[in-house]
């Protein structure tokens, strides 16, 4: 479906895009645009997620980008092909539409000049298009990716936990960092690529996305608390305390089942074991898991991490 996504999706919504679509080609407005919003909206349907599921993360976990890369990408194509066009009137109404820019901010020319906005060449890349000459168009791609990827460098600073952004918690602890072909700055996760039952594509797309029942998530249209009701740890109920702190039986029982995803991580609390071949099922409070390590735990390529995940998110489905 994703394939299909791309493959007719996208090029259906390009059509006459540089014309139609500049009003949506500026730094803020990649979601602003009907179009856009059911192109998300049919990739929330693939994963099995609901509308609320952040727009960027939504994008990245499908390897796509948003609609605005194309249409500001077939805008500059569209200004070159004018510019070499045979036709003198043509070329005549470019410039005048150009000059025209200076004055009035709906004209094509200055709504094109706008998608600039946010780049680090942006004044070249005007003044390039203003005086009617070629803006260079890998550089300029470049560029366009850099803005469209603001979102997860400011993430990068950020704790999960201490901000509790879905956007911040799926670039640390969820996002691959994989480059997508033809310079797309991701790939597509490999579980998508997996024959999987549906509801374990949906539960464990819905743990990536935060789009579960968890209290960290709940607790915002329930109301309440978001520390976890299941045991007695006193931590927010989020991904990182059910995957590897949630001291509650069931969860408990469910690690045992697929302790050989665990057993690496948990290697160390054997020393506190009774036996040293027995296998505690929970880390202790204190102990300390980092971002990258949560990250690769979940971007394993395991049939076996999926169906755990979808079983724990089934756990918490049921309250």
């Amino acid at each position: 479906m994703l394939w299909l996504s791309k493959v007719y999706g996208i090029p259906a919504g390009m059509y006459a895009g540089q014309v139609w679509g500049t009003v949506y080609l500026s730094e803020g407005s990649e979601f602003g645009s009907q179009l856009q919003k059911r192109h998300l909206c049919s990739l929330r349907r693939i994963l099995g997620v609901k509308n609320s599921t952040t727009n960027w993360a939504v994008l990245r976990e499908c390897g796509q980008e948003p609609l605005q890369f194309f249409w500001v990408r077939a805008s500059i194509r569209f200004f070159y092909s004018m510019l070499d066009s045979n036709s003198e009137t043509l070329r005549r109404v470019l410039k005048a539409d150009l000059h025209l820019a200076s004055f009035d901010s709906s004209c094509w020319s200055a709504q094109v000049s706008n998608a600039f906005n946010g780049m680090q060449s942006s004044a070249m890349f005007k003044q390039k298009m203003l005086r009617a000459t070629q803006v260079p168009m890998q550089e300029f791609i470049c560029d366009l990716r850099f803005r469209h990827l603001k979102v997860w460098r400011e993430a990068d600073s950020s704790c999960p936990r201490a901000v509790n952004k879905k956007a911040v918690t799926y670039h640390k602890w969820c996002g691959s960092s994989e480059s997508g072909p033809r310079g797309s700055p991701f790939s597509i996760p490999s579980y998508l690529y997996k024959d999987l039952d549906k509801h374990v594509l949906r539960n464990f797309s819905r743990f990536r996305l935060r789009a579960h029942h968890l209290r960290v998530e709940s607790c915002k249209w329930h109301g309440g608390s978001s520390i976890c009701d299941k045991c007695e740890c006193g931590e927010v109920q989020d991904e990182k305390h059910v995957l590897f702190f949630c001291k509650c039986a069931e969860v408990c029982e469910l690690r045992m089942r697929y302790r050989d995803l665990f057993e690496g991580m948990f290697k160390t609390l054997r020393a506190f074991a009774p036996s040293s071949s027995e296998f505690i099922p929970f880390l202790a409070c204190h102990h300390s898991i980092t971002d990258f390590e949560i990250n690769a735990f979940l971007n394993q390529d395991s049939y076996r991490l999926l169906k755990f995940v979808s079983d724990l998110v089934s756990i918490f489905d049921t309250g």
